[in-house]
């Protein structure tokens, strides 16, 4: 958690319990603690920011208002993802054909502007890539490798097994791996100099 009091230590099940008390104060200390995840697991599902901001939102409105299912001592995170998740994929259902902008990369001061250049080109083939595989592929991925969570974790927030788990992530890294294998190469053909 952020902050620096002892106060902001409180350990996250009794945070849980305040919640469904009545404690406004405990729930914002819930979505401090797993609002920066959540934005990359929905940016990771929805592939354009502002939509994963909405859904964030919604998805943090949705446990609040559900948070009394959350059994007593179970892990907010894991139960949270999938609300988040389940939200993320109701926005894709309604706005499937929706225009969306691309990820920024804020570039670093002082850095060399060709450097920075291959830098975005890189990342938007990882993000264009990773946008093709399938739903579960690239959940799995994105919190795997990107978001570091375990297979044991992930299996919950997708609600399947943990073996299930592994093989999405096996899956999706192989045909990630294929995708910017192709991309190089074409990359490479286009932005070769004389």
């Amino acid at each position: 958690m952020s902050g620096g009091s002892g106060r902001d230590e409180i350990p996250e099940p009794e945070l849980v319990r305040a919640v469904q008390e009545g404690d406004e104060r405990a729930f914002g200390r819930l979505v401090e603690a797993y609002l920066d995840e959540a934005h990359a697991v929905a940016t990771g599902i929805l592939r354009n920011r502002h939509d994963a901001e909405d859904a964030v939102q919604e998805a943090f409105i949705r446990a609040l208002e559900r948070i009394d299912h959350l059994s007593d001592g179970s892990p907010f995170g894991p139960w949270f993802y999938r609300v988040l998740r389940s939200t993320c994929l109701n926005l894709l259902r309604y706005e499937k054909r929706r225009d969306h902008d691309p990820i920024p990369h804020d570039a670093s001061a002082g850095s060399n502007p060709e450097t920075e250049a291959d830098r975005r080109r890189k990342r938007q083939r990882v993000l264009d890539a990773l946008s093709e595989l399938p739903e579960m592929q690239r959940t799995a991925v994105t919190l795997y490798d990107l978001e570091g969570y375990s297979h044991r974790e992930i299996a919950e927030i997708l609600d399947v097994a943990e073996g299930t788990s592994r093989a999405h992530v096996h899956h999706g890294r192989n045909a990630l791996r294929e995708r910017l294998e192709g991309r190089g190469e074409e990359d490479r053909d286009q932005h070769q100099g004389p």
